[in-house]
């Protein structure tokens, strides 16, 4: 299986819309960490990109990167009950 290794830049639209264009048609989502060593996944679409966050606090963070530039943050419940 192939690693493979991305830099995502939530503050970068062009580099947002160059891995829509090169990873758009990806059927996994990439995993790693952000800055605060919590767990991410992104996963990348021709006209979007959502990253989903393991929040330390138990909480999960979905923000979705539009093409166009907009954006949306939404909770979707929490992965730790104990937090």
């Amino acid at each position: 299986m192939e690693n493979r290794m991305i830099n995502f830049d939530s503050s970068d639209l062009e580099g947002m819309r160059k891995l829509m264009d090169e990873y758009g048609d990806s059927e996994v989502p990439f995993a790693g960490t952000n800055e605060e060593m919590e767990h991410i996944l992104i996963f990348i679409c021709k006209e979007r990109i959502d990253v989903v966050t393991y929040q330390d606090n138990g909480w999960i963070r979905k923000n979705i990167y539009w093409r166009d530039g907009t954006c949306e943050e939404l909770y979707e419940g929490k992965w730790n009950k104990q937090n």
